[in-house]
């Protein structure tokens, strides 16, 4: 069935049956009244009575009816090996179906299948009888082999089940053949876009190897993405190629898995009711009765993994060929199938999302000539690609006027339609438990991104409750993005809390709700988050820290710019795990401000000029971010903060002291000191190396700064993973650094930046290292061997830098302005090289193995 073949288009049949038989054998009985019930039926059906079997070959007409027909069936009676017009329109019929352009189906009437098979009996005398008159030729072996192929396809035996009654098994061939010519088609939605694109994305990615293999097709997404539209054109196209086929629609009050067994086995057996005692019958039956049938089978909106296991959860319980089309919203549904099994469907694309929405909007795919195109802006990108809101939304305000469509839009944004609601809860509620859902309904709050720090800080297993939440679709793996209806469904679940109280919520984002709830001090021990996500219109007036008295179970707090006064131990101590108030007014820090809880402090482009309480108060903190503090003159004492992993001090311009207590932070991973100009010396206990700069008067580097030395033998800093200095002046890094930046077997996503200085020789990187930055290194002229898992190396305006080796797993190489670069080594070895930047290096030179390699799979920006 690959593509090249037949490319899967739909076929006009001359006829929808052709039947191969001995006259003299059947025609008078069985054959003769299987093709007047065939006809009654409305099928067509041809039928030669031997009329067109004279000369040497098969007649043009009898081949082409051949070629033309949807279903072809053999009658194998006991003279039919006798004739040789018999055997040639069986090698035609079986070239038919290798080319996957014809059914076929052995009905074995007065004979045994394995008399056909093994050419015994009748069939052994007749073939006999062929090589006493042509030979053993090839065309005798071709006929032997094409009745032992045929007679292993299912068919239909006489003697079997129906136990000799003809009528009976003409009646059960009949009802399989019309579900064949027939096919019931699966009504796809009236205003359709971008459908065909999609729907050959996945053919081409799935049908294009060995025709005998069960294929299983999973399509995966958000609620209202088109998944089903999509399993329903795929049905429908394929359909005509399948012996038994069936679109079963999952509903959520189906709860038992034996219940859809049972409706999946009768559907595809033509049985009014069959019984499943229990799931694991249920298995038994479907391979019993399917895994000799070429099967079409839609699974639409798999819900659970024991849904996937109890209907479809082995390949060989279905015939070889068949396909399984399976979509669902929860992608480790599909954890089992192939890696290219697995279609992700999209959002629309902007025009397709115009096209979508005039079709319902205004019943064409043209604007009207009254201007809507400012409010339809607005709502397209609302809906962000998703068909679903596109379609309900057009559908509401199609014939509506424009006053009426700006007051429904502003109504949406607060709140949303329930039709697309409803569906998109489903994801939600589907989650496995409420630890989950807390952190879905956390992550609503906030818009773009979210730091891993930030998972960690709320106090959930980040890790596995991350990952349910992409297999759900409810988030992105990229950056933990989330579509803005994905968004409003959850805030609507939040509001609905109490629609008409904000305090009495769990959750606070919108800033006139803060506002009010901070201004009237109405807050309760229910709010459990408050993400300003921006500055809110009353920045300048002062709340009084009584607003948090109630606020029992505040865990998470972010206020940036806001103005609070007052004795700060109304704030929730005991419990905050996370506090960001970046532009903090306050220009010290008092003495009760402390948190036992707290594992994340961020407060960028404060007012602070000293922190001055101790982090020993602060035992649980494991990151602090003081970034852009300008007035901030030291660093706080870092005694008892024995959890801290990452410190930041970026753009602390007038920071002239580090607490000696640095050193003790043996949990340490991350140190940022980028751009602090007025620190000349980091305590000597901090480092058991020594480096020396040499200032450079020239140095056109805006930020650099005036450390001269980072210690001596005296200390250690082993946890250290991530060193920063940009802006600095170092002349040296030596050998003996490397393992200051070697990270633990377990950490694998290692970045160093060494960027904006005099470096000059690095005499070797840590050996799991995968990312390395050198921007900037003007001075740098060579690179030790490069460890062979990095995956990218960025060195841009290096321009002392010579010559590079590329190691084996390197996919991303940036040398752009790397003036003096001469010769690019290892191209042998750069099997996954993907990207290379090389603007601005006027004579590079390639060594003789780059032709090993070929610009072919990978995209090169040259100089010229």
């Amino acid at each position: 069935m690959a593509i090249s073949t037949i490319n899967l288009q739909p076929s006009t049949w001359e006829y929808g049956v052709f039947l191969s038989f001995r006259g003299e054998d059947s025609f008078k009985n069985f054959t003769g009244h299987l093709y007047s019930a065939l006809c009654n039926a409305s099928i067509r059906t041809f039928i030669d009575e031997e009329e067109l079997r004279k000369g040497e070959s098969l007649a043009p007409e009898l081949t082409r009816a051949i070629q033309n027909s949807r279903v072809s069936m053999i009658v194998f009676s006991k003279n039919y090996a006798s004739s040789r017009w018999c055997l040639d329109e069986l090698l035609q019929i079986l070239q038919c179906r290798e080319k996957g352009k014809q059914l076929v189906y052995p009905i074995f009437y007065d004979v045994e299948p394995s008399e056909v098979r093994n050419q015994s009996g009748n069939y052994g005398i007749a073939l006999a009888k062929h090589e006493e008159r042509f030979g053993r030729s090839d065309k005798i072996q071709n006929w032997r082999d094409a009745l032992t192929k045929v007679a292993n396809i299912s068919g239909w035996d006489l003697q079997g089940p129906m136990n000799g009654y003809e009528s009976k098994l003409i009646d059960e061939i009949v009802q399989d053949v019309l579900r064949i010519v027939s096919p019931r088609i699966m009504p796809v939605a009236k205003h359709v876009v971008g459908l065909e694109s999609r729907v050959d994305d996945v053919l081409q990615f799935n049908y294009g190897t060995n025709n005998n293999d069960v294929r299983m097709i999973g399509i995966y997404g958000m609620g209202g993405i088109g998944k089903s539209t999509l399993a329903k054109a795929l049905y429908n196209k394929l359909l005509g190629y399948f012996e038994r086929s069936y679109f079963l629609e999952i509903s959520s009050e189906i709860l038992e898995t034996k219940k859809l067994q049972e409706e999946l086995l009768s559907k595809l057996l033509n049985k009014r009711k069959i019984e499943v005692g229990s799931e694991g019958e249920g298995k038994m039956l479907i391979k019993y009765w399917l895994q000799a049938k070429k099967c079409l089978i839609v699974l639409d909106n798999l819900e659970h993994r024991n849904q996937f296991e109890a209907l479809c959860g082995e390949r060989d319980w279905f015939g070889k060929g068949s396909t399984l089309i399976l979509t669902t919203r929860d992608a480790h549904v599909l954890k089992e199938l192939n890696k290219g099994e697995c279609y992700e469907a999209k959002t629309l694309v902007h025009e397709e999302s115009l096209q979508l929405f005039r079709l319902h909007a205004f019943r064409e795919p043209t604007l009207p000539k009254e201007d809507y195109a400012e409010v339809l802006d607005r709502i397209l990108a609302y809906c962000e690609g998703l068909p679903l809101a596109l379609e309900v939304l057009g559908s509401y305000l199609s014939g509506r006027s424009m006053e009426e469509w700006i007051s429904a839009f502003e109504k949406l944004r607060k709140i949303p339609h329930n039709d697309v609601q409803a569906k998109l809860k489903i994801s939600y509620e589907g989650l496995p438990d409420d630890h989950t859902k807390s952190l879905f309904l956390d992550l609503v709050c906030f818009y773009g991104e979210i730091s891993e720090e930030t998972f960690n800080a709320m106090g959930y297993f980040s890790t596995i409750e991350i990952r349910n939440l992409v297999d759900k679709c409810l988030i992105s793996p990229w950056y933990y993005s989330m579509h803005s209806l994905i968004r409003e469904m959850g805030r609507e679940i939040i509001r609905s809390e109490s629609p008409n109280k904000p305090g009495e919520r769990s959750r606070l984002w919108c800033p006139s709700d803060i506002h009010d709830v901070l201004i009237q001090q109405k807050g309760t021990e229910k709010i459990e988050m408050i993400v300003l996500n921006s500055p809110m219109k009353n920045m300048e007036y002062k709340y009084n820290t009584k607003a948090f008295k109630d606020m029992k179970n505040l865990r998470f707090l972010q206020i940036d710019g806001i103005h609070l006064e007052g004795n700060f131990k109304h704030l929730p101590r005991n419990v905050l795990r996370f506090l960001r108030w970046n532009q903090c007014p306050l220009k010290y820090i008092p003495s009760a401000y402390s948190f036992e809880r707290l594992v994340k402090l961020e407060m960028w482009e404060s007012n602070i000029k000293e922190f001055g309480v101790p982090l020993k108060y602060f035992q649980c903190l494991e990151a602090l971010d003081l970034g852009w503090c300008h007035y901030l003159t030291r660093t706080p004492d870092f005694s008892g903060a024995k959890n801290l992993r990452t410190l930041s001090f970026w753009g602390c311009s007038s920071l002239e002291k580090v607490h000696s207590s640095i050193g003790d932070l043996r949990m340490l991973v991350e140190l940022d000191l980028s751009c602090c100009e007025r620190l000349k010396k980091i305590p000597k206990k901090f480092w058991h190396w020594q480096l020396r700069s040499v200032e450079d008067p020239s140095s056109s580097v805006c930020y650099s700064s005036k450390i001269k030395e980072l210690g001596e033998n005296s200390g250690m800093l082993t946890s250290l993973r991530r060193l920063v200095l940009s802006g600095t002046n170092i002349h040296f890094l030596p050998y003996n650094t490397s393992h200051l930046l070697k990270p633990a077997k377990s950490i694998s996503n290692l970045r160093s930046f060494f960027q904006n200085n005099h470096l000059k020789l690095i005499q070797q990187f840590p050996p799991n290292i995968e990312h390395i930055s050198l921007r900037n290194c003007k001075n740098l002229k060579m690179l030790p061997q490069l460890p062979q898992n990095l995956l990218s190396l960025c060195a841009i305006n290096c321009e002392s830098l010579e010559t590079v080796h590329l190691p084996k797993m390197l996919k991303i190489v940036n040398l752009t302005n790397c003036k003096k670069l001469k010769e690019i080594q290892g191209w042998e070895n750069a099997q996954f090289l993907r990207i290379i930047t090389l603007r601005g290096v006027p004579n590079i030179k390639f060594s003789e193995n780059i032709n090993q390699v070929g610009f072919k799979s990978f995209h090169v920006e040259f100089p010229y």
